[in-house]
């Protein structure tokens, strides 16, 4: 936040600030300089959200192709100096801004700076926007971060926050070569899927790929040895579950890299569709390791859906789960027509809510999306030519409707 104290100041100011603090103040005198800078943060406050108006207006107008510019994001990395990445998070910010009143006049005002408003707008509406403004008042970046993490949009500063929610940065630094190869397996597993993947599916992927391989990798590569591999596979999840849950409270978490992370109701009912259990690990003698679905049932289910993702249009047969379509929390059983093959993502997208699926399989799926559009329909107000993302001509975006939310978890879990 930007310290109401401060006043943005003309050279003239400047001046008389000098003057006032006495016959030697100058600009090196510390109060002068104080003041300077405060009045720079207020102004460029306001400069900030100004700036956010007129690259909505510069996208609606297509300022770029006047230039001749092939994208928007060229024409604001050659003009304004942002590289792509800034250049999408500024329009996301300028969009959110443009429905946030409140908001939007404390940056005009000077009295809140753009670095705090980009994390306010990921979870303040006009509903929500006085608490969030209230509760961020005074504080800095870094606390208003954590305040913002773990809670969505719409969620106000007294919510709990949603382990499931919360994000955690990883910064990679990637010679040439090897940002080309990832670049080249992103492409190909979206491909592969049929969409596009976040970050966090993206990673999960691959390392699901790699622990899965990491399994199998004690078979020997004989036609025998390959073939016994393969049924081991089949029959061998990709999960394994310790739980360490509190008797009281229910939550539970697991360790990574020595940080104990809290884990969503969510994320545990994805892994135990298919996992390996292994018990209590705190006790005096290991529980004996169990799975979720019998060996050939999984293995049954597996060879029945070709190895390869039900959802319509997903091509992915490597990195895949066995799912409960009826959830056993529900009543769901491992009769193998109440399971069905999805990749890692979509696997993720049906208990995060963004995807349905129901009916028996084979032959009898229906795969819908949270709103009950057939699975890759358009929404009902895209009408021709709108798809929710930028057009070429920089429109204005027309947005998908945001997922459903699912109900706050109570009961977390961790897996190893």
């Amino acid at each position: 936040m930007v310290d109401r104290a401060a006043g943005g100041q003309t050279k003239g100011e400047v001046e008389a600030a000098a003057a006032a603090a006495g016959p030697a103040a100058g600009v090196d005198d510390w109060r002068v300089v104080d003041r300077t800078l405060r009045g720079l943060a207020r102004r460029r406050a306001a400069l900030d959200v100004e700036e956010a108006a007129w690259l909505r207006r510069a996208r609606a107008l297509g300022v770029h192709r006047e230039f001749g510019f092939a994208t928007f994001f060229e024409y604001v990395e050659r003009i304004l100096g942002y590289a792509p990445g800034p250049a999408r998070e500024r329009l996301r910010v300028a969009d959110a801004l443009a429905a946030l009143p409140k908001l939007r006049a404390a940056m005009s005002a000077g009295d809140v700076a753009y670095s705090a408003a980009r994390e306010l707008t990921r979870v303040a509406t006009v509903d929500t926007e006085d608490a969030w403004l209230a509760a961020a008042a005074k504080h800095t970046v870094r606390e208003i971060e954590d305040m913002v993490s773990g809670r969505r949009r719409g969620d106000s500063p007294d919510d709990p926050p949603d382990p499931a929610a919360r994000l955690h940065e990883l910064r990679l630094l990637l010679p040439a070569a090897v940002l080309g190869k990832f670049t080249a397996a992103r492409r190909a597993l979206e491909a592969a899927c049929g969409h596009p993947l976040t970050d966090g599916d993206l990673l999960a992927t691959l390392c699901d790929g790699q622990l899965a391989g990491a399994a199998g990798s004690h078979v020997r590569d004989t036609a025998a040895g390959s073939h016994a591999g393969d049924a081991a596979a089949a029959s061998r999840p990709m999960y394994q579950i310790a739980i360490t849950r509190c008797p009281d409270c229910t939550r539970a978490w697991h360790d990574v890299a020595g940080h104990t992370i809290e884990i969503s109701e969510t994320e545990l009912a994805q892994a135990s569709c298919d996992a390996e259990l292994l018990g209590r690990v705190d006790g005096d003698k290991p529980a004996r390791v169990t799975k979720t679905i019998p060996p050939r049932t999984r293995r049954a289910v597996l060879r029945r859906d070709r190895g390869r993702c039900v959802v319509p249009g997903c091509r992915n047969a490597r990195y895949v789960d066995v799912h409960h379509i009826v959830p056993r929390v529900a009543g769901g059983d491992h009769t193998p027509t109440k399971l069905a093959v999805l990749c890692s993502a979509h696997h993720k997208a049906a208990h995060d809510g963004r995807l349905r699926i129901v009916g028996t399989a084979p032959g009898k799926l229906r795969v819908t999306h949270a709103d009950g559009r057939p699975y890759g329909a358009p929404p009902s107000h895209v009408g021709a030519g709108e798809t929710g993302v930028p057009s070429p001509a920089g429109g204005e975006v027309v947005a998908p409707p945001p997922a459903e939310k699912t109900p706050r978890a109570r009961a977390k879990r961790g897996s190893a």
